[in-house]
């Protein structure tokens, strides 16, 4: 074996971490377009990427090292340029390749194919992200089953009401696949894939008294990890920004150029509403606004719109008000100075804005009542819900 590591940081973890060994004992039956008799192994830890290859011997190999958490990893063979070059373009699965979960254990890897059929068994972590992935499977396939022809036949005609009908119930079947990962993280608190989970199942927002206890119970090895670490960041800035907590300033230019701020706001029930002239489904939800903003206005109410814009930044202001004008925004608005791919500053970051649209629903004390990701039907509802409860149910 020659092992490598490419590139790191110096990151120092909060506690003492004690490597652990693992073994990867494995057998290949085929490797068609591998350049060369090595199989390789590579995966991260403490902020390092470490890369060990092996000489396949009679179809079998044999690697062995440290770890301090568990960690994703890949299995894989060097081809030829003509080749990585085809599978990067068709994305189609690459047959040379076998991501899977590395952690301190004997593990054992037999393919009687090519290397991306191989079956790994051993280790405790790859046992859980191979459950959790064949219980989503297995809800996205009931899915199919349910509504699969009625979706493309409903495409097929163009029929708006039937695609609405399978949209809904698309978004029930990502519904119940999230409660899975959710489900799974309660049931199997100290998970290697946990950070895993918990980085998918928060892609767009984190209910901090929901994942708080997560984090807090994980493996104190993957919890100090710089992934562990970065997440705990980010979950500090959620519990910033969760229902209760006072809303961050926001100071940004109106198309007049004027300074509004959601200070001068106080009083009101405010919905900012963090969107770009980009997106469809922020572009889709403002019908639903203009609803809210006719009905409420009178009692207390005002939108704040948050534009963020991308590309050519000479062009955000054009785009911008093409769409205020397009969408029929008579509520205020407003243009980010920072672009929407820059979520970690700003505004964005503030909020803590992974996703577009967002919409936090603000109350008369300037206090965070809810924080909305998406144009789903259940996201339009629950800001109904919220505009009923703080400004009555009669307008």
């Amino acid at each position: 074996m020659a092992k490598k590591i490419i590139f790191g940081a110096a990151l120092v973890s909060a506690i003492s971490v004690q490597a652990q060994t693992f073994t990867l004992k494995g057998t290949l039956a085929k490797n068609t377009l591998a350049v060369n008799s090595y199989i390789y192994l590579r995966y991260e830890q403490q902020g390092k990427t470490i890369l060990d290859s092996c000489r396949l011997q009679q179809q079998a190999y044999h690697f062995q090292g440290k770890v301090d958490y568990p960690k994703e990893a890949t299995l894989f063979l060097k081809v030829s340029d003509k080749d990585a070059r085809y599978y990067r373009q068709t994305r189609l699965l690459k047959p040379y390749e076998r991501n899977f979960y590395l952690d301190a254990a004997n593990m054992t890897a037999k393919a009687d194919g090519e290397l991306r059929e191989t079956n790994i068994t051993g280790g405790a972590a790859e046992a859980d992200r191979q459950a959790i992935e064949a219980e989503l499977t297995a809800i996205y396939q009931r899915g199919e089953k349910a509504y699969g022809a009625k979706r493309d036949a409903a495409y097929k005609k163009k029929d708006s009401v039937a695609i609405a009908e399978v949209t809904r119930a698309s978004y029930q079947n990502d519904a119940e696949r999230e409660a899975a990962k959710l489900r799974f993280m309660q049931e199997h608190p100290h998970t290697g894939i946990m950070l895993k989970l918990l980085n998918e199942y928060t892609r767009t927002k984190i209910d901090p008294v929901v994942i708080g206890p997560l984090y807090e119970g994980m493996l104190p090895a993957l919890k100090a990890s710089p992934e562990g670490t970065a997440y705990g960041q980010r979950l500090a800035k959620a519990r910033e920004t969760a229902p209760g907590m006072p809303a961050p300033p926001v100071a940004l230019k109106d198309r007049q150029g004027n300074l509004v701020t959601l200070a001068s706001l106080k009083g009101k029930v405010v919905l900012l509403d963090f969107w770009g002239s980009w997106c469809y489904p922020c572009r889709m939800s403002h019908p639903h606004l203009r609803e809210a903003y006719a009905r409420y206005k009178d009692a207390g109410f005002e939108i704040l719109g948050v534009s963020n814009e991308r590309g050519d930044s000479t062009k955000w202001k054009d785009n911008w008000t093409k769409a205020l004008d397009a969408d029929q925004m008579t509520w205020l608005n407003v243009l980010n100075t920072a672009g929407s791919t820059d979520r970690d500053k700003g505004v964005l970051g503030d909020f803590d804005v992974k996703a577009f649209p967002t919409k936090i629903l603000i109350d008369r004390e300037g206090k965070i009542v809810v924080k909305l990701v998406g144009n789903s039907e259940s996201s339009r509802e629950a800001l109904d819900a919220g505009l009923e409860r703080l400004l009555g149910k009669g307008h």
